[in-house]
């Protein structure tokens, strides 16, 4: 998967004019995703996966971003479950570049998750995927390492999603990585 992002970001920057090529960043990058399961103890979990994004300079110091991520666990908490989410988020980004090569940014995304290869409880039985509601508040820190190149250093955000799980249906989760920019 994060193959097919990194191959996906990187046709469409080099598809697109040399004007719109100034105003258009993508990113690939790893993510570790930090996630609740239901109510009372922890039950906590990790998923593994990857992330990629499109940004378009609207402003200077504002942008749109299309973020696609996926993440996977498996066993969770040695119950024999397994979990696969895709996020669909979209949203503004604001950065600010400290000289030419350091800029953090901090953002807000909404749009969707689909959850798959687990159990899902509807009232009309059980399912193995759904689709909800999500959206995510973070941040992270740039490093340009050339005109074209740069290395996204960390990027930290919370992600909530509300797929069904016999308690309340929140997902309150926190979301860790690193990656490239071009």
């Amino acid at each position: 998967m994060r193959k097919m992002i990194s191959v996906v970001a990187v046709l469409v920057a080099m598809a697109l004019p040399a004007v719109a090529q100034s105003r258009v960043e993508a990113g690939v990058g790893y993510q570790l995703q930090r996630s609740n399961g239901p109510t009372g103890a922890c039950g906590c979990f990790n998923l593994q996966g990857a992330r990629g994004e499109l940004a378009y300079q609207i402003f200077p110091e504002w942008s749109a971003v299309f973020e696609v991520g996926g993440g996977r666990a498996a066993n969770i908490n040695g119950q024999g479950l397994d979990l696969s989410l895709i996020t669909y988020l979209g949203g503004l980004r604001y950065s600010h570049s400290l000289g030419h090569r350091v800029r953090p940014f901090g953002q807000f995304l909404a749009g969707r998750v689909h959850g798959f290869d687990s159990l899902f409880p509807a009232s009309q039985g059980t399912f193995s995927s759904s689709n909800s509601f999500a959206f995510s508040a973070g941040g992270g820190l740039d490093y340009r390492v050339s005109k074209h190149v740069g290395i996204r250093i960390f990027q930290v955000d919370y992600l909530r999603t509300n797929l069904p799980n016999n308690e309340n249906s929140n997902q309150n989760s926190l979301r860790v990585g690193a990656g490239l920019v071009f």
